[in-house]
């Protein structure tokens, strides 16, 4: 299961950096309702805002949509971001906003890795608590905190916001748990249905089957498919357009009579080399 989950890691970078770019839609429209008069906002907060998530959203997803970055760290770099968003929203609106937070734990539930998972639950509650203190030294709306001394905000605000996230916290990681648990023995057996060599010949001569009736750009397409590669990796390493790959690999699925990519992956990647 940790294969497959790692070889859909850079596409669900791609899915997470479209997420972010929509974040960011929503956050500039708050900001134009703040600015026409829908909600009283100071203005300055609103751009305060917008700058955070500029940097905060946009730049993570620029780095993966545009410049198509890919390290194992990207992950930790997105969860890190939106959580510093979350907070710059829970301090500038109002404190009952603790819901924001469950936006990086969320994204970090799609990679399915409880390490992250943890790190973002630790992140959280951090971040909350820095918020908090933040308000002891000043605060631009004094109305949405009614303590003043830093004792009965640590006390009364932070620890009673950090249970409440904490709360959605342990639904969110007993459902991954839950989806883990099921989904283990399914990937097992497609993996290793009878561990039997002859069966893994038959695979390997059904594979030489369906390299043959593609055509050379389609098995360059189709070597690159089982290896885990998004449209937008196999775009960029054939020299071609996202359209055509989407054509070429339509063509593939076609030909071989199956669109489960993750199976294809889980099957036929012990097979191919990423030069062949």
């Amino acid at each position: 299961m940790e294969i497959i989950i790692k070889k859909n890691e850079a596409e669900i970078n791609e899915n997470v950096a479209n997420g972010l770019l929509g974040i960011w839609g929503v956050v500039l429209l708050v900001d134009v309702l703040c600015w026409s008069g829908v909600f009283d906002i100071y203005f300055d907060m609103t751009i305060i805002l917008l700058l955070a998530a500029s940097v905060t959203l946009v730049v993570p997803a620029v780095m993966i949509v545009k410049f198509h970055f890919y390290s194992n760290m990207m992950k930790y770099l997105i969860v890190t971001a939106t959580a510093i968003m979350a907070g710059t929203s829970y301090v500038l609106f109002t404190f009952q906003a603790v819901i924001v937070f469950v936006v990086p734990t969320l994204i970090a539930g799609l990679y399915m890795n409880k390490r992250l998972l943890y790190y973002s639950g630790m992140l959280s509650v951090m971040v909350i608590i820095l918020a908090h203190m933040m308000t002891g030294i000043y605060l631009r709306q004094p109305w949405i905190e009614p303590f003043t001394s830093m004792e009965e905000i640590l006390r009364y605000g932070a620890i009673s916001r950090c249970l409440q996230y904490l709360g959605c916290f342990l639904l969110i990681f007993l459902m991954l748990d839950r989806y883990m648990q099921i989904m283990k023995p399914i990937v097992c057996v497609e993996e290793n249905p009878t561990n039997d060599t002859n069966k893994k010949m038959a695979e390997e001569k059904e594979f030489e089957m369906m390299m043959q009736t593609l055509t050379e750009r389609e098995k360059s397409v189709f070597v690159l498919i089982v290896s885990g590669y998004t449209n937008m990796q196999i775009a960029d390493k054939l020299c071609l357009s996202n359209g055509t790959v989407k054509n070429y690999i339509s063509t593939i699925y076609e030909k071989i009579g199956t669109k489960e990519r993750n199976s294809l992956i889980m099957k036929y990647n012990s097979f191919v080399k990423e030069d062949d």
